[in-house]
């Protein structure tokens, strides 16, 4: 059965590697699957061997910030918000407990090399086909990658996430190839991997990605020496070299290579102008709403609108996620939730740096081996891990499933890396490893009935969105009708059949028809606003409804809601103008088309903006000017 535990993990982390790479849910859900069932089968075992034991206080605060975002995810304010990082939550929670008790044996912990290995050659191959020109390539058919050309991405569509994924593979690989007890020649495939993962980081461009990689990197040499110089001195000054030549010649190597595209970006987007210091501010702005215990879960996607810089270029898109994990962190969950992240992350770093200690005096001088897999593993966790945190300043690649559970999976390698010590005895909390069983129940029962049922109806709705693009409105509409019907409290689904519903309108229709669809439009609408109140579009897509169902005290009333949720926004002041519009109350509407002009976010180029709606006000009073005239003429003719 500890064996069924581990084929559905080490598959679940495959599929999350393959399809788990973006932040929307729809393709996470499989992974969800496997990992919550490998939860569910350990729970059934109930007592799993385990290797060797973990550390308590590890567990605790691991458990204590779990407790803290799901209570936080709970309690949000929009709830398919919520879904998202809480979804992502459980995969690392039951992926972490796993890591400590069903993978404590260190074969098993290679297994998950394995896959990334695998995984990697996934990415890469991949990477090729974006660079043979196939920019929009995704590895599922009828969806393309929508980042723009000229990087990298594999199956991520940011290359960012694909950069932090090769970090915390290169540095697995590297910790096994330099200290695991394996082949001469698996040391050389793991060489010349380690070597096309960091082509690939240097391929992404992430300047953050590669600053992470670099100080990772001295983490990881720092501690190499030092159990070098703690174990087998004689070799100390042979490592230095080794390091010194190797690392130096790949770094100038891969420099060389990538001198030209690197210059190029820094020239396309310099770090002094980075978008990122207006999403920074607008994050704090944000924090301040509820400093304490944060606003909610990816409650940013909100707040990053309402208080957008308006330093900002007019042009510069909406910013879904802080980029920088520990400021979302803080206006998410507060001072609350970013206290327990750095305890969580302490604790395991401190218990790693235990685990070395306790090698270098105990375990080398009893056996004299320096070669150890809980010890490459160990090195290799702590360097990923602190990469990714560097990353993290600037990058949300924490928001990115596989990349989530691949911390998690540090985490659990440094939560119990295998200290077997007579002199040493983790001190045990009463009651903690039931409660943690209780958890790993409730959290894989949770993801599977999850992905059961969301996942179900995001997969309605994915099939919908691709029938409506193809024309197929009836269909289209019956899926979404599916997808809601399964998924009633979908503030997304809601809004997406309500437009759907508003698409489907044509000349052709008759009345009776004409005022159901809008009548259905408007119900589903209503219900999208009830379930989300704080996104903008949600309000002006009601707005329209209601104005075409002739309900104009309503339609501007959500007008206004939008205006206060978007307040430097073009686009809820120019629907404010095409409503006055429709009322042919042209002075109000010049005035609210001339105020959109002057907005600090404009509608993106390509799209409806307000000169193209104040030019057809001009000319419609323009015509009815002339009609006037006209008419007045026939008038006195008579």
């Amino acid at each position: 059965m500890q064996k069924l535990v581990l084929i559905l993990f080490l598959l679940g982390l495959f599929v999350t590697g393959l399809l788990g790479t973006e932040t929307r849910l729809l393709f996470f859900w499989p992974g969800c699957m496997l990992i919550g069932l490998a939860g569910v089968v350990a729970v059934l075992r109930w007592k799993l061997r385990v290797s060797f034991q973990p550390s308590d206080w590890c567990l605790l605060t691991m458990l204590a910030m779990a407790g803290y975002v799901g209570w936080r995810a709970w309690m949000s304010p929009v709830e398919v918000y919520a879904r998202e990082d809480a979804a992502v939550l459980l995969a690392c929670f039951v992926t972490y407990l796993l890591t400590v008790t069903a993978l404590s044996q260190s074969k098993w912990r290679l297994g998950i090399v394995c896959v990334l290995l695998v995984l990697v050659a996934g990415n890469l191959t991949a990477g090729w086909v974006h660079f043979k020109g196939r920019w929009d390539f995704h590895l599922v058919p009828g969806f393309s990658r929508s980042f723009p050309a000229g990087r990298i991405g594999g199956f991520f569509n940011n290359p960012n996430h694909l950069a932090a994924f090769l970090s915390f593979a290169a540095f697995l690989s590297a910790g096994v190839m330099l200290f695991a007890r394996i082949h001469i020649a698996s040391r050389l495939l793991l060489g010349f991997a380690i070597l096309s993962m960091l082509a690939g980081v240097v391929l992404t461009m992430s300047r953050a990605a590669m600053l992470g990689l670099a100080l990772g990197g001295g983490v990881f040499v720092l501690l190499a020496l030092w159990i070098v110089w703690r174990t087998k001195r004689s070799l100390f000054k042979w490592l230095v070299i080794a390091l010194l030549l190797v690392g130096g010649a790949a770094a100038f190597a891969l420099y060389k290579v990538n001198e030209d595209s690197m210059l190029t970006r820094q020239l396309a987007t310099p770090l002094g102008e980075d978008m990122r210091v207006h999403i920074w501010r607008a994050a704090l702005a944000q924090h301040a709403d509820s400093p304490w215990i944060g606003v909610g879960s990816r409650m940013f996607y909100e707040g990053g609108i309402t208080h957008r810089d308006p330093a900002s270029a007019a042009h510069t898109g909406d910013s879904l996620f802080a980029h920088n994990e520990y400021l979302q962190t803080l206006a998410d969950y507060g001072w609350a939730g970013l206290a327990l992240v750095v305890v969580v992350i302490l604790a395991h770093l401190l218990n790693g740096l235990r685990f070395l200690r306790w090698f270098a005096a105990e375990k080398f001088p009893a056996t004299g081996m320096l070669g150890s897999n809980a010890m490459a593993l160990t090195l290799g966790s702590m360097a990923a891990l602190a990469a990714t945190l560097v990353h993290a300043v600037f990058e949300f690649h924490g928001h990115i499933p596989i990349t989530a559970v691949l911390g998690a999976v540090s985490l659990g390698l440094l939560a119990n890396p295998g200290i077997e010590s007579e002199v040493y005895k983790p001190r045990r909390i009463w009651g903690l490893r039931f409660l943690m069983k209780l958890a790993l129940l409730v959290a894989s029962a949770t993801l599977v009935g999850a992905a059961a049922v969301f996942g179900t109806a995001d997969g309605h709705a994915a099939y919908a969105r691709v029938q409506n693009g193809w024309g197929h409105t009836a269909t289209a509409l019956e899926h979404f009708a599916e997808a809601t019907a399964m998924d009633p409290r979908n503030a997304v689904l809601a809004y997406q059949h309500g437009m759907a519903l508003m698409d489907s309108i044509n000349p052709g229709m008759t009345k009776d028809a004409y005022l159901r669809a809008v009548d259905a439009s408007m119900r589903e609408l209503s219900r999208a606003t009830t379930l989300n109140p704080y996104n903008y579009l949600y309000q002006l897509a009601l707005a329209d409804t209601l104005d075409a169902s002739g309900n104009y005290d309503a339609a501007f009333q959500a007008i206004q809601r939008a205006l206060t949720l978007a307040p430097l926004y073009e686009e809820p002041r120019m629907a404010l103008g095409m409503h006055y519009h429709r009322l042919k109350k042209y002075p109000e509407a010049e005035q609210a088309y001339l105020w959109a002009g002057q907005a600090k976010a404009l509608n993106p180029e390509g799209t409806v903006n307000w000169l193209d709606n104040y030019r057809e006000l001009l000319r419609q009073t323009a015509l009815e000017a002339e009609q006037a005239r006209a008419a007045l003429i026939q008038q006195q003719g008579r």
